[in-house]
């Protein structure tokens, strides 16, 4: 789920220090997102240089074995100590569960984290690396209801960016590679921060436009409004007819979404169909549906056509049943605005990604994938389209656009601790190892 944004703007490269009004202007929300990422980026760039890629104060995410509430220990799990924690500079806070009765915090359990609803399975015998992945996730007010202010009765203005921790383990039993290597840089080599796969953007007049009002007949985009265009990886893996890759895109952002009350098997009722026609669903749209845990397990499903609409009763119907979410969960009904892609049939509802030859999407905007790329779910390229110019804004000349990786999600990563679980699946003390980082004194002063 993401923001209804007319352009994002900021780049590292240019130094800026911070955005000053002048009198008289317009006001856009691409000046005030910009001065809170060049905030974000001073007080994070300022973290990581005092602290270094990863580190924290006193015992922060340190782990430990897993006992139940009569000292027992748990096998196949470990416990994730409250606190703070820092990965690039980003501050993952571990508030900890607060049970009645405890004097404090409590450790999460590894199997009962609140930002990864089914963590991998561990195995008795097996060595692991635990480490954290950190990144982060936009929040709208369907997501939150405080966000929006009920004075407003009905409509949002702004959206919030949320840090994500995950406590995550990778298999190094018998694996010759992690003895070879420091614990950041093979987590770093089969964790990529990005997807591989690169992009290009660019618009192609394809033919005049029949309404010299709207656009110039020399524009090549031809959409009737400005657009903000999100490409984003539905399916991981590679392309060609051996992967199975696919792609969705929306000339909005992704931030056409309905707020789902009730889903019974095809039927979906929603809260609202939206405060207008541009961000609402039609007959015969490509819809997802999301719930908190989906988001943050980073999954996809399959894309779901919209068959009919009953605009009294909020009933969506829907070509198939849905998996199953949680109405406790923000629900969403998330709309993607691909049909069919150059005569390419879709695949579960996404568009199979081809690499090397120019897709088109709609109104002149057409987009390229550079071969041989590794695709991850959630990788995305945001597309601003202008009706000024008749044009995409993108890095490079009109006729040779730059190859971009993916805006995000970007991921980063820290080891914490080697474990050993032995015959019966509990942490064997001897065989772990901690690389976890304890902030020094000075570094706190």
């Amino acid at each position: 789920m993401a923001g209804d944004y007319s352009q994002t703007g900021f780049d590292a490269l240019k130094h800026f220090s911070g955005v000053l009004m002048q009198q008289g202007r317009v006001q856009l929300d691409r000046d005030w997102n910009e001065q809170s990422l060049i905030v974000r980026h001073l007080l994070r760039s300022l973290a990581r240089d005092l602290i270094g890629p990863h580190g924290g104060p006193d015992t922060g995410f340190a782990i430990d074995v897993a006992r139940n509430k009569n000292g027992d220990l748990l096998p196949l799990d470990f416990t994730i100590a409250p606190g703070h924690y820092y990965v690039d500079g980003i501050l993952c806070e571990n508030d900890g569960p607060h049970p009645p009765g405890s004097s404090g915090p409590l450790p999460y359990r590894y199997t009962e984290q609140p930002d990864l609803p089914t963590p991998a399975e561990l195995e008795s015998n097996n060595s692991y690396l635990v480490h954290l992945d950190v990144w982060e996730r936009e929040i709208v007010a369907l997501q939150d209801h405080d966000i929006q202010d009920v004075a407003l009765c009905g409509p949002d203005t702004t959206a919030r960016t949320q840090v994500v921790w995950q406590v995550r383990v990778l298999d190094v039993t018998n694996d010759p590679e992690f003895a070879t290597k420091t614990p950041e840089e093979y987590l770093h080599g089969r964790r990529p921060g990005l997807g591989t796969g690169r992009l290009q953007a660019k618009a192609l007049q394809e033919q005049a436009s029949d309404d010299p009002c709207i656009v110039s007949p020399d524009a090549r985009y031809r959409g009737p409004e400005n657009q903000l265009y999100r490409v984003e990886i539905h399916r991981s893996g590679k392309a060609g007819p051996a992967g199975k890759a696919t792609f969705k895109w929306s000339r909005d952002n992704a931030s056409a979404a309905l707020a789902v009350v009730r889903a019974a098997d095809r039927m979906v009722t929603v809260e609202s169909l939206g405060h207008d026609d541009r961000l609402t669903v039609t007959v015969g749209d490509w819809v997802e549906l999301l719930d908190d845990d989906a988001i943050v397990r980073q999954t996809s499903e399959s894309l779901l056509r919209v068959e009919d609409i009953d605009s009294v009763e909020l009933r969506v119907t829907l070509g198939a049943s849905p998996s199953r979410i949680s109405l406790t969960r923000h629900p969403l009904l998330l709309r993607w605005d691909h049909r069919k892609a150059d005569g390419v049939d879709l695949a579960d509802g996404a568009v199979p990604l081809r690499e090397g030859s120019w897709l088109n999407l709609e109104d002149g905007v057409q987009i390229r994938f550079e071969p041989g790329g590794e695709y991850r779910t959630g990788d995305h390229w945001l597309i601003p389209a202008r009706t000024a110019t008749g044009d995409v804004i993108w890095p490079g000349p009109p006729d040779a656009p730059v190859w971009q990786p993916p805006h995000g999600i970007r991921h980063h990563y820290a080891p914490l601790q080697l474990i050993v679980l032995d015959g019966s699946g509990q942490l064997d003390p001897a065989g772990g190892k901690s690389y976890r980082r304890t902030i020094s004194s000075a570094a706190k002063v």
